[in-house]
C-alpha cells in the first residue's frame, strides 16, 4: 500500500512538473493580447485577430493549449461536452479546404466529420461553432498550405478562411512558422484582418539582457520545482549548459527538466545536478550526444550543437516565393 501511494505522488509530482507555466516575456505579451481579444469580444467588440509565428520549438502550441486551458471546455447535464469557448484546430498536415474543415469538425466533436462536400463540412463547422458557443479560433500549423499546396490553392485557401473567420465573427489566432505570413501576402483584405501580429523567438545568450532573461526563466523553474532543496539552475555555468542543451528552445527545455526530474527521483536524489542533466539529454534530446557534445560533459565547448547531423541543425526548406509567383 505505501508503494501505491508512493507511485500516486510521484506521478501526481511528475504531471505538476509537466505544468509548471514559464511566464517569459514573450509569453506574456502573447497571454496579454489574446485576453484582451476575448475580452473584448465578450463585450460586445468586433473580433480581433492575431497572427503569431516562431521556429518549431519556441512554445508557440504550448502557450495555445495553456490558454485554453484558461477557459475550459464545460459539461452538460448529460456529462457531454457543451460549450467549448477555445477552440484549438490543427491544419492536416496535407492540407485541403476539405481536409480543414474536417479538423474543425472533429474538435468540435462531430462524429460524421468525414461526411459532405467541403461547402457542406464548412457549414457544418460553423453552424458547430455557434453551437458549441465557441469564442476564440485557434488555427495552428498554417504553414502546411504554403509548404504543400499549390499557388492557386493558396488564393482559395487565404479567401476561404476570410470568409469563414467574417462568418464565424469570433477573434481567431493563426500561427505557424515564420514563412506562413507568405499566405496573407496573396490577399489584402485576409492581411488586414491579421494586421496584429505577434513573434515567439528562442532565447539567446549574444547579450546580457537575453542571459538575464534566460536565467531568469530557469531560476522560476528552479523555484517551481517540488525538489527539497533548490538545483541552483540559474547559476551561470548551469544556466549555459541548459541553454547549449535546448539551444534556448522553450519545446526542448521543458522535457529536458521534466524528466531530469523523473531521474532525480528514480535515483533518490535531493536536486537536479550535471550528472543528473547529462544522462538525460542522452536520452531524450539527442542519443549520440556523448562527452564534448554534451553540455553537461565538463569536456564540452560551449557552443551551439547545430552542426549537420546535430540535434539543433537548420533543417532544409523547399518552399517556392509567394510573392514572385503573384506578381507573375
Amino acid at each position: 500500500m505505501r508503494k501505491h501511494k508512493d507511485a500516486i505522488g510521484f506521478f501526481d509530482e511528475l504531471r505538476a512538473v509537466e505544468n509548471i507555466l514559464i511566464p517569459h516575456s514573450g509569453f506574456t505579451k502573447v497571454m496579454s493580447r489574446l485576453r484582451k481579444a476575448i475580452e473584448f469580444s465578450q463585450q460586445g467588440a468586433e473580433p480581433r485577430h492575431t497572427l503569431l509565428v516562431g521556429e518549431s520549438g519556441t512554445g508557440k502550441t504550448w502557450l495555445a493549449q495553456h490558454f485554453a486551458s484558461l477557459y475550459p471546455p464545460r459539461l452538460n447535464p448529460d456529462d457531454v461536452i457543451g460549450p467549448i469557448p477555445v477552440l484549438i484546430v490543427e491544419t492536416p498536415a496535407i492540407p485541403s479546404l476539405k481536409g480543414l474543415a474536417e479538423a474543425m469538425l472533429m474538435a468540435l466533436g462531430d462524429p460524421l466529420f468525414f461526411k459532405g462536400t467541403a461547402a457542406e463540412k464548412r457549414n457544418r463547422a460553423l453552424d458547430l461553432l455557434r453551437r458549441r458557443n465557441v469564442e476564440f479560433l485557434v488555427l495552428d500549423e498554417f504553414q502546411h498550405f504554403l509548404d504543400h499546396g499549390k499557388f492557386d490553392s493558396l488564393i482559395a485557401v487565404s479567401d476561404w478562411l476570410k470568409r469563414f473567420i467574417d462568418d464565424a465573427s469570433v477573434p481567431c489566432l493563426l500561427m505557424g512558422l515564420p514563412r506562413c505570413e507568405g499566405i496573407l501576402q496573396v490577399n489584402e483584405q485576409l492581411r488586414r484582418r491579421f494586421s496584429s501580429r505577434l513573434k515567439l523567438s528562442a532565447f539567446s545568450l549574444d547579450t546580457m539582457e537575453g542571459e538575464r532573461e534566460f536565467r531568469a526563466l530557469v531560476h522560476q523553474i528552479d523555484k517551481s520545482l517540488p525538489t527539497s532543496e533548490l538545483s541552483k539552475l540559474a547559476d551561470v555555468d548551469m544556466a549555459r549548459r541548459l541553454y547549449f542543451a535546448s539551444n534556448g528552445l522553450i519545446g526542448y527545455l521543458r522535457p529536458l527538466i521534466t524528466a531530469a526530474y523523473e531521474l532525480m527521483v528514480i535515483e533518490k536524489a535531493s536536486k537536479l545536478d550535471a550528472t543528473i542533466f547529462e544522462q538525460t539529454f542522452i536520452d531524450v534530446i539527442w542519443k549520440d550526444g556523448l562527452k564534448s557534445l554534451n553540455p553537461f560533459n565538463k569536456a564540452f565547448q560551449f557552443r551551439q550543437l547545430n552542426q549537420i547531423g546535430e540535434p539543433f541543425a537548420p533543417a532544409p526548406v523547399h518552399v517556392r516565393s509567394v510573392r514572385a509567383r503573384y506578381r507573375s
